[in-house]
């Protein structure tokens, strides 16, 4: 009888060790695969930075060329994020110092702005893009994406139509 307690408790300790084992490497494999994806992105998906612009203040540039069809400048879209309309009423009643930060980075329509609902201490990228009548990237679904239209060069600032973000409705 002893015998048997003895190699039960064996069995529940080899089990709680393999189990423990278990986690342990599904942990480090999925930081691994974590940081593989993380570093293939950075070598062949980083194409942008963020530099003063000759147009508005900051723009957003080439790190190298891009090719004419890419959409992977930017983060695809987190289906968590949520925007909060604001009427331009509502925006022009804001203190001076939030609405500058509304009517300078977000979206907006014949009607109404579109707000991050986290607000402005995490920014997309693609907020900085500034405004040209002969752009080299376009809008896709109103904003998740962005395709360039041609091949951009390293150090070329990246250019969108405003009016073409969002459609009216």
């Amino acid at each position: 009888m002893n015998q048997l307690v003895s190699s039960r408790a064996n069995l529940s300790l080899f089990n709680h060790n393999f189990i423990s084992l278990a986690k342990y490497f599904t942990s480090y494999l999925s930081i691994m695969i974590t940081k593989a994806s993380l570093l293939n992105e950075l070598i062949s998906k980083t194409y942008i930075i963020l530099r003063p612009s000759k147009i508005a203040g900051i723009g957003v540039f080439a790190l190298r060329s891009i090719p004419k069809g890419c959409r992977e400048m930017f983060s695809p879209p987190n289906p968590d994020d949520k925007w909060i309309t604001f009427s331009k009423e509502e925006v022009q009643n804001l203190p001076a110092h939030a609405r500058i930060l509304v009517e300078n980075y977000c979206l907006f329509d014949a009607n109404k702005y579109y707000v991050p609902e986290k607000g402005f201490k995490a920014l997309d990228v693609s907020l900085f893009l500034n405004h040209s009548d002969s752009p080299n990237i376009i809008s896709i679904e109103e904003g998740n994406y962005f395709e360039t239209l041609r091949d951009i060069a390293e150090g070329e600032e990246l250019l969108i139509d405003y009016e073409t973000i969002v459609d009216d409705d």
